[in-house]
C-alpha cells in the first residue's frame, strides 16, 4: 500500500511540475456589440435602425495573436433591417491594463456604400502584444465610430 500512496504522489508531484512550466493553452473568443446606427424615441424607448451587431473572433495564446475576424450582421438575419453603411472600415485596437490604446491597426478604408453580410475584415497577421489589457474590433461608418467590440488578454 506504501507503494502504492509514493507512486500516485511521486505522479501528482511529476503533474504538478509539468503544469507549472506548460506553455499558455491556445484559446479563441467571439463577442458581439450593438452598431449605434440611427437613433430616436418611440414611446419611451431608444429604438435603433438598422438594429445590426459587430461581431468580433480573436484566436491566438497569451500575447500573441494569430487570428481576428470582424463583420457587421443584422441582428434579425438576412438583411431584413436594410442597412446600408457608407465609407466605413474596421480597425484593431489594443489597450494597455490602464485603459490606454497603445496600437491601432487601421482597416483599408471602403468609400462606397455597402449591404451588410458584405463589411466585414480578417486578419491572419501574427502579432505579440507589446501588454495584457484588451484586443477591440471598432467599426467606423459616416465619419464615426459606431460599435467597438473587446477581448480581454490576459496572463
Amino acid at each position: 500500500m506504501n507503494r502504492v500512496v509514493k507512486c500516485v504522489q511521486t505522479v501528482l508531484a511529476a503533474g504538478g511540475l509539468i503544469a507549472m512550466t506548460a506553455e499558455p493553452a491556445a484559446a479563441s473568443a467571439v463577442g458581439y456589440a450593438k452598431v449605434v446606427g440611427v437613433c430616436y424615441e418611440f414611446r419611451g424607448q431608444n429604438v435603433c435602425a438598422p438594429v445590426t451587431t459587430l461581431g468580433h473572433y480573436i484566436q491566438g495564446s497569451g500575447k500573441r495573436i494569430t487570428r481576428q475576424e470582424a463583420s457587421v450582421q443584422d441582428v434579425a438575419g438576412g438583411d431584413t433591417a436594410g442597412g446600408k453603411w457608407c465609407n466605413w472600415r474596421i480597425d484593431w485596437r489594443y489597450v494597455d491594463s490602464n485603459g490606454r490604446a497603445y496600437q491601432v491597426s487601421r482597416g483599408k478604408a471602403h468609400y462606397r456604400c455597402d449591404w451588410l453580410g458584405s463589411i466585414g475584415r480578417v486578419d491572419k497577421t501574427r502579432r505579440t502584444l507589446k501588454h495584457y489589457g484588451k484586443a477591440c474590433a471598432d467599426f467606423h461608418a459616416g465619419g464615426k465610430k459606431r460599435a467597438s467590440q473587446c477581448h480581454y488578454i490576459t496572463k
